[in-house]
């Protein structure tokens, strides 16, 4: 491109007057660019303030008092986050708001179905997990069948899916128990299975478990070993916990059947109420019923074996709850106080002394005295692994007592052997 410059103006003056013009347009802009920083920066810095002032004013920002005065003002940018952030998520979320409008009485929810396959085909164990459970809020009674074929479809292809399937299945006996129960009854042999017998009968349970009872007791002749008392008995334990135990207390099974039941119970106590409040659960039961009596320690030992890291305190609270139990054995109070002391590095002085404001001396006498008459080692062996307490005190006179009336020449030796003196 050719450029021209006015007549009368010479070469040189025209190469200056372009060269000033480059300058001077350099400057311009440099001036305009830090000006338009300065006053943005203004802006922002103003903004800043007035965002602050509340805060600063009442301890909230506006956000939170247009809340808080049940106004809906701006509002903050987690607020529009989705629930949950990962995309996979998000649309089945976005399926679900959705999915009723296409649900038709008597047919099964195409959408439903199409969500629950997308769903199963993801390879992240969490995540699908997490996303299918909250799907099955989702199932109707039409759509059950359905669901029910696509995992057997899934295991002809060698693709197993068994807690997801205990989720349906779960969900499956919450919404339509008998349906459910009687789809059950004419399963093939390996979906006829004691892990989903137990799926379905916990779900009825939580949801109807006098119909749920009244079927059970229909169908004794289809269960062979399995025990359907159970997952109905922690069902039941959700819904109405009272009125679940007294139908345990009188019930007629046989003592298999009632250890199972009990242990079941425990478990769901310990999650439900934690450890003490499990513990309380078991005592409230009659301990004049051997039944019982033997469902109670195999309940008690079928779960205390698995815990870790207790703490001092509540494991005392805990056992002050059971330990004076008829069922209860110096060997479960030695097992027990192991169990604590590798939750505390080897340690036993918290939970003794803990235990010693708890556990009533008198019963704490009563029941090493009782131990000693079965056998006094353990009883013993117990009371070598407690440090020096009123605990320990208490033990050891109920052993002695005890001792003293079958061999008095050992109360010494056991005596020190306890303290190590």
């Amino acid at each position: 491109m050719t450029r021209t410059f006015p007549q009368g103006i010479d070469r040189t003056t025209q190469v200056s007057s372009v060269r000033n013009m480059k300058e001077l347009s350099r400057r311009s802009l440099s001036w305009l660019c830090v000006a338009g920083f300065v006053l943005a920066g203004a802006g922002w810095t103003k903004a800043w303030m007035n965002t602050r002032a509340p805060e600063e004013a009442g301890g909230k920002s506006s956000v939170e008092d247009a809340r808080r005065n049940g106004k809906s003002g701006p509002r903050a940018s987690s607020d529009r986050l989705p629930v949950m952030g990962d995309p996979r998520s998000q649309r089945l979320l976005a399926w679900m708001s959705e999915m009723d409008a296409s649900a038709e009485p008597g047919k099964p929810n195409a959408a439903f179905v199409k969500a629950a396959v997308t769903t199963l085909d993801d390879s992240l164990f969490h995540r699908r997990q997490r996303d299918f459970r909250l799907l099955m809020e989702k199932l109707r009674p039409e759509d059950a069948r359905a669901i029910h074929e696509h995992f057997k479809s899934l295991e002809r292809d060698g693709r197993y899916f068994g807690d997801e399937y205990a989720a349906f299945a779960m969900r499956w006996g919450q919404i339509a128990g008998e349906d459910a129960l009687n789809e059950w009854l004419h399963f093939g042999p390996a979906d006829r299975s004691h892990g989903n017998l137990i799926s379905l009968m916990t779900g009825w349970g939580t949801a109807e478990p006098e119909k749920a009872l009244a079927w059970v007791e229909d169908h004794q002749g289809e269960f062979g070993s399995m025990n359907a008392y159970r997952p109905l008995l922690v069902g039941w334990l959700n819904a109405d916990p009272m009125a679940a135990t007294a139908w345990l207390q009188s019930a007629k099974l046989d003592p298999r059947q009632v250890a199972d039941c009990v242990g079941g119970a425990m478990l769901d106590k310990v999650y439900s109420d934690g450890l003490e409040g499990a513990s309380e659960w078991l005592a409230s039961l009659p301990d004049d019923s051997n039944e019982l009596a033997v469902g109670a320690r195999i309940g008690w030992l079928s779960n205390v074996q698995h815990m870790r890291n207790l703490d001092p305190q509540k494991a005392a609270n805990a056992w002050s709850k059971v330990g004076g139990q008829s069922w209860m054995t110096g060997e479960d109070f030695r097992s027990f106080c192991n169990a604590v002391a590798a939750g505390n590095d080897g340690s036993l002085d918290d939970f003794a002394q803990s235990l010693g404001k708890v556990w009533p001396s008198g019963e704490v006498s009563a029941q090493f005295e009782r131990w000693a008459t079965t056998d006094a080692k353990d009883a013993s062996d117990a009371l070598k692994s407690l440090p020096p307490s009123d605990l320990r005190d208490a033990g050891m006179e109920g052993l002695f007592r005890q001792v003293e009336k079958i061999d008095p020449a050992r109360v010494e030796a056991m005596r020190k052997e306890i303290t190590g003196e």
